[in-house]
Order: C-alpha cells, then structure tokens, then sequence
C-alpha cells in the first residue's frame, strides 16, 4: 500500500491522545454526576447508562474511526500491478520524449521538467542497477548508454530540453524509440539481466499505433518489458515556440494546437509490453511507478493500477461513528445490566 501523503499518518496518534482524553473527561463528569443522582443504581435508572464504567467499547469505536480518517486522508492505494523478479539484477532504458509538446504546462510547471523529476525518482530507486538514458521526438538519440551510475544519469536528466532536438524532428515517434531503447538495451546485454524500458511522454503522435504495437511485440520477444509513465492532462495544453520570444503554435486551420495526454495508448503499450501505465502527476503515481524497479518488491501476477481504498476505509468509519453515538446515548448497553433492587 502507498499514500499521496504519508506525513499524514502522523496525526494518527495525536488524534487518538485527544480523543482518549476527551472520553476521559467526559467519564469523569459522569462519575460526579453518578454521585450527584445518588449511585450506581439510582444513576442507572434514571440514565439508562452505567456512569460508573469507564465506556472501554465507545474508546475502542473512536480508535477506529481516528485510524480510518487519517488513512483515508493520507491517500492509500493498494497495487496490483507487475513487478521486476526481486532475485534479478535489472537493465533499465528510460526514454524521455522531449518533443515540443512536452513544454505543456498544464503539469507544473511543465510536462519536461515534471519528466524529469520521475527520472531522478526511479534512479534514486535503482541505486545498483544498470541505466540508460535516451531522448525522442520524431526521432531518437542515445544521451547516456548503460551504466551503473545513477547519479551521472541525474547529472545528463538536468540538462534535458525541447531544443536538444533540431525543429525538423519535432513529433514524436514511439515504435522508433521502443526500437532505440531495445538496441541500447542489446548492445549490451547481460544474460542474468532482466531488461526493461520506461517510456516517459504525453503519449501523442501521429504514428499508426498498430506500427506502435508491432515496435513492442518486437521487444517483447527478446524478453524485455515495457513500462509507460503518461505526463499530461486529458483538458490539455496549447503549445508555444521555444526561443527568446515565444508564440501560440497554430494548426493547418488557424487555430491554436492543444497538446492532450494519449492515455488509452499508453496503457496499451504497457499492456502488450507486460508492463503497466502508471500516471505520474501526482506523488501516489510517482512512488507506485518506483515500485516496479525496486529489488525489494515482489512480482505479481496481477495487473492493473494502483486502487484507490480511501472510499472504503471511510465506510467502515460510518459504522463506527453510529456505534459509538448509539453507546454515548445509551441505545447500546456496553455492560451487563446491574441487579436492580426489587421494590
């Protein structure tokens, strides 16, 4: 299980302690108030509520539901996605689309430097790990071959930027990349390896993705695996002209070109590729995507993304909460009933 935000579990404790301390404050009124009716029984009868023990259940009801809504805030998802042999060394190709499109803004404060916070984040990962490291756009380029030196990777991620790639090949080309990275990939190639690529882009060509998918079976055959990482927005981002003075990019009609996120064909990418699409704008996406190349994760035979539990964790709070109110009100005896004196 992974959260979008863990610093939030803290407040677990914290909101226990307070509401154990209420609860015990309250009982203590109780207990006055028991004095105060005459005793135990007299109390009893006329609250229908034992004031004189402390209400362990109602504590028990209130632990629950602090727990639930903390977990439920931290954002929990439970993966069931494929993940590398835990056993296995791992040679791992990360392609970075660096087409114009990827200077969108709609993921802050771009689609590119959004691309590589997630390369530094898997490398931080992959610490004894081979890496390569490869940019596209209509065409691909081979910037760091593989290497076991994470942090050189970092070093040639920072400089990565749209004019690296001459203006006559913007675009982007998947099945060329995919064919790219698995040369990378072969040329040397480690037989107790397992080998695999990580596709960083929007997802948006003009390629038949048909060629895309042939490009993957391809790949696949050799033994290699595909994942895909999608940057972008489904509302999108029009796209400007790199330079000293930037303009709107307009299409063949005058209009202004909206860069969308291709999310469908990623993840049948990643499907074909016996990987998974992972959405890495947000941190759960980020950290579920680290997974898949850490030693330490188990493989699973299951696939798909990362499901969110938080819906769950606060139905189970609702009956608690109902529990709890029912005991405070007396509806729910939490103690046998006393022997009342007969009259």
């Amino acid at each position: 299980m992974t959260f979008s935000h863990p610093a939030l579990l803290a407040l677990a404790p914290i909101i226990v302690l307070v509401l154990g301390s209420a609860l015990t404050a309250q009982w203590r009124r109780y207990r006055r108030l028991e004095e105060a009716f005459g005793g135990r029984n007299a109390a009893r009868r006329l609250t229908s509520i034992d004031l004189h023990r402390f209400p362990q259940s109602r504590l028990w009801c209130l632990i629950g539901v602090s727990l639930a809504l903390t977990i439920a805030a931290a954002g929990p998802h439970i993966d069931f996605g494929p993940t590398l042999d835990p056993e296995q060394p791992v040679d791992l190709v990360v392609a970075v689309d660096v087409s114009l499109s990827m200077t969108g803004n709609d993921v802050a404060p771009s689609r590119l430097d959004r691309a590589k916070e997630v390369v530094n984040a898997v490398t931080e990962s992959l610490t004894q790990e081979r890496i390569g490291l490869a940019i596209f756009a209509d065409w691909p380029y081979t910037v760091l071959p593989m290497t076991d030196d994470p942090e050189l990777v970092r070093f040639f991620t920072a400089s990565l930027a749209p004019d690296l790639i001459e203006e006559r090949d913007q675009g982007t080309s998947l099945s060329l990349v995919i064919k790219h990275a698995t040369e990378i990939l072969n040329a040397r190639h480690r037989p107790e390896a397992q080998q695999a690529i990580l596709l960083i882009t929007d997802g948006e060509g003009h390629e038949d993705p048909a060629l895309i998918l042939d490009s993957v079976a391809v790949a696949t055959e050799t033994g290699i695996r595909i994942w895909t990482a999608g940057i972008g927005t489904s509302a999108g981002s029009r796209l400007m002209t790199t330079g000293e003075d930037p303009v709107l990019v307009l299409g063949d009609d005058g209009e202004p070109v909206v860069s969308r996120l291709n999310e469908d064909l990623l993840r049948s990418i990643a499907i074909a590729g016996g990987g998974s699409y992972h959405d890495v704008r947000g941190a759960a996406g980020l950290r579920t995507l680290q997974a898949r190349f850490r030693r330490a994760e188990s493989a699973s035979a299951l696939g798909g993304e990362p499901v969110g539990v938080a819906l769950w964790i606060l139905l189970l709070a609702v009956p608690l909460l109902f529990l709890e109110g029912k005991m405070d009100s007396g509806g729910v005896i939490e103690s046998p009933r006393l022997n009342e004196p007969r009259t």
